[in-house]
């Protein structure tokens, strides 16, 4: 089972690092979109949830919740685990530009969307102080993200774990 989820957490954080650069490229500021998280959790899902048949099918058509949940669990933290290290990279390294700009926008974001329900100058004013971004971006920042990704990790793995489990029949012998 290691071998497997460690193989399918690979290939999956080289693909979440290609879509990173792709974005990157195309437009950073994609990534505080609601939509763009959402796709992104959709794609890691079914990811683990194909990958997570063929690990059943290659285990005898079989295998446990316990199983299936630690096969989930391993490969999205060691997909996590290369994104982070893709995100420490990028934002401190590549382009240490980009935690400024994207805090800026998500700040303008929070703003309209204050606006929007009928928040007054001063409740905006206030949010837009309070509001530190830019650490999330700092290696440290990005290591405690991960820690909250761990939470997220173990929900996605309840799921896929449910949906990749077939307990083998208790009287299949008997025919």
């Amino acid at each position: 089972m290691e071998n497997h989820a460690l193989r399918t957490g690979l290939i999956l954080g080289i693909i979440s690092i290609l879509l990173s650069v792709t974005v990157y490229v195309i437009d950073p500021l994609l990534v505080i979109k609601w939509w763009f998280g959402l796709v992104a959790l959709l794609l890691s899902l079914g990811f683990v949830i194909y990958y997570g048949l063929q690990f059943r099918n290659e285990s005898g058509g079989f295998v446990s919740f316990k199983i299936s949940y630690g096969y989930s669990m391993l490969t999205f933290v060691v997909s996590g685990l290369i994104g982070t290290v893709f995100n420490i990279l990028l934002y401190n390294f590549i382009d240490p530009d980009l935690p400024e700009i994207i805090s800026e926008a998500i700040i303008e974001q929070t703003a309209q969307m204050m606006e929007g329900f009928g928040a007054s100058q001063e409740m905006i004013d206030k949010a837009i102080e309070e509001a530190d971004t830019t650490s999330n971006f700092t290696t440290f920042g990005q290591i405690k993200s991960f820690g909250f990704a761990l939470i997220v990790y173990a929900v996605m793995s309840l799921i896929t774990g449910a949906i990749i489990k077939r307990k083998k029949p208790e009287f299949s012998d008997l025919t």
